[in-house]
């Protein structure tokens, strides 16, 4: 589905000039509308995106005064050269360490706990028998620079989960009270990334519109015994996240390779 039917569709997590606004947004940050760039008319996008030219220009607006964008009298509306979109690329080589200090640059700004009937995705990966009926539930928004950044739902055994205090969550990454209060030993993660549409949940957490892409990691972390004991699954917004592989050539048995590593 495309940006025009997304925004066509009846959306309650926000006002509609938002979406427009964030749609804009999207483009300068994919370079869709390049820096220096005279973007297409008020008109021209009310009618591109099947809105009044009074929603196009409180979301062009919004973007002024974000700097994005800058009117030029009698000519139009432009990108800006210098457009402050993304944020830095936050660094991560695939270990443990890297991603506890991913987590700690963010702000938790609310933490939900719960049990919950076993999703079947989470059965599956957590090799939980039929017997098992609940698990614990955690759900947090991250924010950084005042912003959403990140949504991220954790889903654990009731009898560890039970042993988590939320209030802890607002200052402490999850693995690190995993580790430290409750002494299960962290061994290693599994992370699979796909693109993937915001449903209203996610969209409403991340203050995009439905349907948005957004990043969609699912980790699985494991400890002694290469046991499974959580999954989390976290959406980001696909305009503020970056990932990074460092790639280097070596030699292996006379064979050259990629090494992935700083």
């Amino acid at each position: 589905m495309n940006s025009v039917q997304s925004l066509r569709r009846e959306n309650r997590v926000m006002p509609l000039y938002h979406q427009v606004q964030q749609l804009i947004r999207h483009r300068i940050a994919t370079r869709e509308y390049p820096a220096g760039l005279q973007i297409p008319s008020e008109h021209e996008l009310g009618r591109e995106l099947s809105v009044s030219r009074v929603t196009v220009r409180e979301a062009l607006r919004e973007l002024v005064r974000e700097n994005l964008l800058v009117k030029v009298q009698g000519k139009g509306t432009f990108v800006t050269m210098s457009p402050q979109v993304g944020l830095p690329p936050l660094k991560y080589s695939g270990f443990l360490e890297d991603l506890y200090e991913r987590v700690k640059k963010l702000e938790v700004t609310s933490v939900e706990t719960s049990r919950v009937p076993v999703p079947e995705k989470v059965r599956t990966l957590l090799h939980l028998g039929t017997d098992v009926r609940e698990v614990m539930r955690i759900k947090r928004p991250r924010h950084i620079d005042g912003e959403p950044f990140s949504f991220t739902v954790n889903h654990l055994p009731i009898e560890i989960g039970a042993g988590i205090d939320p209030a802890a969550l607002y200052t402490r990454p999850l693995n690190e009270v995993l580790e430290h209060d409750l002494h299960i030993p962290i061994v290693r993660a599994q992370e699979t990334f796909e693109a993937a549409p915001a449903d209203p949940e996610v969209a409403g957490q991340l203050a995009i519109p439905v349907l948005y892409p957004v990043m969609h990691v699912t980790r699985v972390m494991f400890t002694e015994k290469d046991q499974p004991f959580e999954v989390v699954e976290t959406y980001y917004r696909a305009d503020k996240y970056q990932y990074i592989v460092n790639l280097t050539r070596v030699k292996r048995e006379g064979k050259w390779t990629w090494h992935s590593g700083p």
